[in-house]
């Protein structure tokens, strides 16, 4: 917890199926809105998702304290065997993801929440309660040159009028907020479940995707697993996503916004940095 947001263990029982403990320190989203909007999706949709152990959101969280005092938050799941997409990265696993985001998109397009869910609201780069943008202040200087922060700075800035428009667009709607290979388990060719919805979001649905479609830009098939995953989308729903522009931008906040916290939490960061800067710059160049 030190390390990380979120941390799972499985537990096995002699006289019990196996469970999911997930810990979390200082949860942006509470646990009802989560648990609220998974149950939804679980009973509203044939997307395959992970399933809490009871149908109370008391009896699936506690908040237990350690001997400093920091409170931590416990939550349980029931287990699913699988492998994490990022471990099978197919085309056919792809096309199936991007099914998979439509459904929830079409789902979520006409759910009426209950009153006092609290979703995340990606209006800006920095989204996250307390943070701002450190990427470009001279202490990086030694990772980060002078004309590389400036440029960082002038994405940022169209970013974030992208991103506010996008809070106001008229096809807003709860997103799962994180759709991305290590929230994925396959079960099967083609056969997927999707965990983690400790990031639900409010927003346009090109942000799921702008998300989803992160991960793996180093790849060299990330361009045949795109198409394959907008194919998918395009099976069940119309692709809401602009031009490549729009998704360059979206692309450029994601990295900016885990740079930014790499920057402060991780010792290695010349290499965090060759891998995320270019993300970054690329709508500049």
């Amino acid at each position: 917890l030190t390390a990380h947001s979120n941390v799972t263990a499985r537990l096995v029982s002699n006289d019990g199926p196996a469970l999911a403990l997930r810990l979390r320190s200082d949860p942006m989203v509470d646990a009802r809105t989560e648990f609220e909007w998974l149950s939804a999706v679980r009973r509203g949709t044939g997307v395959r998702a992970i399933q809490p152990f009871a149908e109370e959101v008391v009896a699936n969280t506690r908040v237990v304290i350690d001997s400093e005092g920091i409170p931590a938050e416990c939550a349980l799941f029931l287990w699913v065997d699988g492998r994490p997409l990022a471990a099978d990265l197919t085309v056919e696993n792809y096309r199936e993801l991007g099914r998979l985001t439509a459904q929830l998109h079409e789902f979520a397009s006409t759910w009426i929440a209950p009153d006092g869910l609290r979703p995340l609201i990606w209006d800006r780069t920095m989204y996250y309660e307390g943070t701002s943008l450190v990427i470009t202040e001279p202490r990086y200087d030694n990772v980060i040159t002078p004309s590389e922060a400036e440029t960082v700075e002038e994405v940022v800035l169209e970013a974030d009028n992208e991103l506010n428009r996008l809070a106001r667009a008229p096809d807003r709607m709860f997103l799962h907020g994180n759709i991305e290979m290590w929230n994925v388990l396959t079960t099967g060719p083609g056969q997927l479940c999707l965990l983690d919805f400790e990031d639900v979001m409010f927003g346009s649905p090109v942000l799921d995707i702008a998300i989803t479609l992160y991960y793996g830009r180093e790849r060299d098939d990330h361009a045949a697993l795109s198409e394959a995953y907008e194919r998918g989308y395009c099976s069940v729903r119309d692709w809401p996503v602009r031009s490549s522009r729009q998704m360059d931008l979206l692309v450029a906040a994601r990295a900016a916004m885990l740079l930014n916290h790499a920057l402060q939490t991780q010792s290695d960061k010349e290499s965090v940095t060759s891998r995320l800067l270019p993300l970054i710059l690329a709508p500049a160049s």
